[in-house]
């Protein structure tokens, strides 16, 4: 009996080291976690370059004029080309340069639930490169034979994405792979077009004419998705420095385009025109649908030059004129290098609880 009660402590004695064990171990791994990973706020700031995504789409367009009233032009793909009769070697190539080509800065603010996965929100910018394009035709009566038309095109705005962040790693690795994925949000900018329209023949009198245009385009709601991939080094508990390769898709739809300038050249003296022409004439406006009661004249709506009574005979001049809706491809990928900040919990904690010491009379 007395053998029974030794082997029944003994054991209990085992049971009891070994619990003992696993817990001190959970309690040194609970420590560990909020020692060197205690979840909290960061903030990423970061730079880099982008480009156009890998298919091959064109990515801009320009404004080909059939007459010198600005709502007489149509929209075309910006595109390199010579189709005049009196070119030596006529000929039409793509132009796969796209609005996403250039610098970018990145903001980011987050907040870590745990060592693993955070929730932020960044703020992009781009400072983008100019297209160019230039088109030489011969065009009808008013512009000539062997116009030519230089386009430069850039874009530029602020995107917002919100997302989330994962890291692989143990709380105290000291390099931090990672992944994120987010929307893509763009909520402010412009896509601006410059025309440099030379025609060697104006109206047939055999004198020189120049116009020079200016339209900006704003878009509407328009949402994609980005992503990336990357590594960081914590130099310290509180700051990271990291690299990291990012792609996104994002078609940025267009809402309306306005002339901001129109000047026109004949004779050695430049004038400005645009205050000549009516809303119709400076305005377009982009919409998913066109049907007869549209402000266009795609339907056989007459312009009222004469200030006719309206009806439905004509377009209404003091409103914008109508035209399908396009989407600029806004996908890219890129590379990006950048610090990252980090403020734990445990620290701000310790300032929120922090009390004053008293001071004795």
């Amino acid at each position: 009996m007395f053998e029974d009660l030794k082997s029944i402590r003994f054991f209990t004695q085992t049971k009891i080291s070994s619990m003992n064990r696993n817990l001190l171990a959970l309690i040194f791994t609970f420590i560990s976690f909020h020692l060197f990973a205690q979840p909290g706020m960061y903030f990423n700031i970061s730079g880099g370059y982008g480009a156009p995504a890998l298919q091959q789409t064109q990515q801009g367009i320009t404004f080909e004029p059939t007459s010198t009233d600005p709502a007489e032009s149509i929209i075309v793909p910006l595109i390199n080309q010579n189709i005049s009769d009196s070119a030596d070697m006529r000929y039409k190539t793509n132009l796969y340069q796209g609005y996403t080509s250039g610098g970018a800065l990145n903001l980011v603010v987050g907040y870590f639930i745990n060592p693993y996965v955070g929730f932020e929100i960044g703020f992009s910018t781009l400072l983008a490169q100019k297209i160019h394009g230039s088109s030489t035709f011969d065009g009808p009566f008013s512009l000539g034979k062997n116009v030519t038309i230089n386009t430069t095109t850039w874009s530029y705005g602020i995107t917002m994405s919100p997302g989330i962040r994962l890291h692989a790693c143990r709380p105290d690795a000291k390099v931090v792979p990672y992944g994120r994925f987010a929307l893509s949000l763009p909520f402010w900018g412009r896509t601006i077009h410059e025309l440099d329209i030379q025609s060697k023949n104006f109206f047939n009198q055999g004198r020189p004419a120049r116009a020079q245009v200016r339209a900006e385009t704003q878009s509407i709601f328009s949402i994609g998705f980005n992503g990336s991939i990357g590594v960081g080094y914590n130099i310290t508990k509180w700051v990271r420095i990291f690299g990291e390769v990012a792609a996104q898709y994002l078609f940025v739809r267009s809402g309306q385009t306005a002339l901001t300038r129109y000047d026109l050249t004949f004779d050695g003296e430049t004038n400005s025109t645009l205050d000549e022409y009516k809303t119709f004439s400076k305005v377009t406006k982009f919409v998913d649908k066109l049907d007869e009661n549209s402000n266009t004249t795609l339907f056989g709506k007459k312009r009222n030059y004469t200030n006719e009574p309206q009806t439905n005979e004509f377009v209404d001049e003091s409103k914008p004129r109508e035209e399908l809706r396009r989407a600029a491809n806004f996908s890219a990928f890129g590379g990006m290098i950048g610090l990252a900040f980090t403020i734990d919990n445990k620290l701000l904690k310790k300032k929120k609880n922090k009390q004053p010491v008293p001071v004795h009379q």
